[in-house]
């Protein structure tokens, strides 16, 4: 048995030097490290390369040693940041970061008079560049309970039934209510109620859209989606 063991060292003894230097080969030669960064922000460039460059990326870094993890923690302080890729070129000698950004879709004014904005998904954010002319949500009393019901709402709502709202509010009771422009329809007024059974509130009103004597409504109540009302 000890002989075995014995005629086996040298082949492990290599395994082993191998393992070694291909970890000194990737982890630290100069043979794959980085000759080039690119940062791709949607034009924020500026404000992110400052936050990776030299910090987790720089000219001469092992390629291996970059971390897309703690790329990742160190970008999470722009929270208009919506997905990050890292990608690392072994034989280009390059790293790409591509970043991409949320889209707003309505604004508000924060209890720290900060103007932070919606996306389509429901997650508030801070913009550095934000489009103009975006609604602004009417926040009766501006606190987690109102944010989160606008949240629930605008991820369960249809893009199509936002993309073109004109306003956006909840009251005291987190009540919704949004004026949009929809097909054949310039400005209508839809009441939701609370943001629960949107799926179901959904498909009411987009029955009640197709009916003919409703061609002229300017509100719909869905407070009750089992009995809606409209005027």
């Amino acid at each position: 048995m000890r002989k075995r063991r014995f005629r086996n060292a040298p082949a492990i003894f290599l395994v082993l030097m191998l393992i070694g230097m291909f970890g000194y080969l990737l982890g630290w030669s100069k043979a794959l490290a980085i000759k080039s960064i690119e940062v791709t922000a949607a034009g924020n460039e500026a404000l992110v390369s400052p936050v990776l460059v030299p910090k987790e990326l720089r000219i001469g870094l092992p390629i291996a040693r970059v971390s897309t993890q703690r790329i990742r923690q160190d970008l999470s302080v722009f929270t208009w940041i919506a997905s990050i890729s890292v990608n690392r070129r072994w034989l280009a000698h390059d790293v790409r970061v591509v970043i991409t950004e949320r889209h707003p879709v309505a604004q508000y004014l924060d209890g720290k008079g900060v103007v932070e904005y919606f996306d389509g998904s429901g997650y508030n954010f801070i913009s550095p560049n934000p489009p103009k002319g975006l609604p602004v949500i009417g926040f009766a009393s501006e606190n987690a309970e109102s944010r989160s019901a606008i949240a629930s709402f605008l991820a369960q709502t249809p893009n199509d039934l936002t993309a073109k709202m004109s306003s956006l509010s909840v009251d005291q009771k987190n009540q919704i209510s949004l004026t949009t422009q929809l097909p054949n329809y310039k400005s209508l007024a839809v009441i939701w109620g609370s943001a629960s059974d949107i799926s179901l509130k959904v498909q009411v009103l987009r029955r009640l859209l197709t009916l003919p004597e409703n061609k002229k409504v300017l509100s719909v109540d869905l407070s009750n989606p089992l009995t809606p009302v409209v005027k």
